[in-house]
């Protein structure tokens, strides 16, 4: 007869390894593909890696630069999300704690165009006018 693990308890969040891969599909259309790969850390009770491909369109009335912002953070948002609930469901169904994986954005920060350099911000200097002052 096969034996069980010792019985968990409590079980943290898994660390994980999150890869997102975003692409047009034909230069000039509004399709886009996308690749989210999902692995557990060597260190967790549960040894997992999933990866779920999709196809998307994009509304082809946004302008370009605004299609790939959409795609790249929500295309792997979407399929990111439907990860968590597999992993959810087939954890559940073992006789240890399910695993629910941490929220996650793919949301990049924007690219600053070469050779400039960020200033860095006074929080004791009043903030112009119609600008927003930086919350401490």
């Amino acid at each position: 007869m096969e034996q069980f693990p010792e019985k968990i308890e409590n079980l943290e969040p898994p660390d994980l390894e999150v890869l997102d891969s975003t692409r047009l599909l034909d230069a000039g259309s509004n399709r886009w593909r996308c690749e989210v790969l999902i692995k557990s850390k060597d260190d967790y009770a549960y040894d997992f890696k999933i990866v779920m491909v999709g196809f998307f369109a994009i509304n082809p009335d946004l302008r370009a630069d605004t299609q790939k912002l959409i795609a790249e953070s929500n295309c792997p948002a979407v399929l990111y999300s439907a990860a968590r609930e597999i992993i959810a469901t087939v954890t559940r169904r073992s006789p240890y704690p399910g695993t629910v994986l941490p929220l996650v954005t793919f949301v990049k920060p924007p690219e600053k165009p070469t050779g400039t350099a960020e200033k860095p911000i006074d929080p004791k200097k009043p903030s112009k006018k119609g600008s927003r002052s930086p919350s401490v």
